[in-house]
Parts: structure tokens; sequence; C-alpha cells
């Protein structure tokens, strides 16, 4: 069950990850996310910041 939860939380970092990328470079020419940098920089952040310790109480339950 841990390693289905961990798995999870790296496809959903991988996405925000994704979708950062695509914020911040213009990949595409008509690019919805572009009015929305900032507020997806700081999402980026607190989902890698719960991640984080999320991680580390599966790891110290263990």
């Amino acid at each position: 069950m841990k390693k289905i939860t961990l798995v999870a939380l790296a496809l959903f970092w991988m996405l925000s990850l994704t979708l950062l990328i695509i914020a911040l470079t213009d990949l595409f020419p008509d690019n919805i996310l572009k009015n929305y940098r900032v507020l997806i920089g700081t999402g980026f952040l607190a989902v890698t910041g719960f991640i984080r310790i999320a991680y580390q109480k599966l790891i110290k339950t263990e």
C-alpha cells in the first residue's frame, strides 16, 4: 500500500512539473497557462512541499 501511495505521489509530482514547464516555456503558440505562471509556480512549490512531508511520514513509519 505504501509503494502504491509513493508511486501515485510521484506521478502527481511529474504532472505538476509538466504543467510548470509548459507554463514557463513557449512550446505552444497560444499557451493558456502563460497568464498563470506565478500561480502555477507557487502551486508547484506547495505540491513539492506537501509530497516531501508525506514521503517523510511514510518512510518514518516503516
